[in-house]
């Protein structure tokens, strides 16, 4: 039987982490859903459970990235989409 993606996926990110320590995950409260507590459970050290604060956990990828970092960002596509569109556009591209 086929994996979900979404299991796909944390265990890809997981493997990922494996070889690169860049590599931060940043969740938003919904780590069971999306699978990347599976790359939490594998590297604890770099997963991060914002709670449900989109927002924020958008602004705090664009820091890590800024500071030579890999963020990973997962919550569900609506949350992504809509509630923190203002702070990509005016804190991730304006600044480039």
């Amino acid at each position: 039987m086929a994996k979900a993606i979404r299991e796909v996926y944390g265990t890809v990110l997981a493997e990922i982490g494996n070889d690169n320590e860049n590599i931060v995950v940043l969740d938003a409260d919904l780590s069971g859903s999306t699978k990347s507590a599976i790359f939490g459970k594998a590297h604890p050290d770099r997963f991060f459970n914002m709670g449900i604060a989109e927002q924020n956990m958008a602004m705090i990828g664009a820091g890590i990235a800024a500071a030579g970092g890999r963020a990973v960002v997962a919550t569900y596509a609506p949350f992504a989409s809509m509630r923190i569109s203002e702070q990509i556009r005016t804190f991730v591209c304006y600044p480039n």
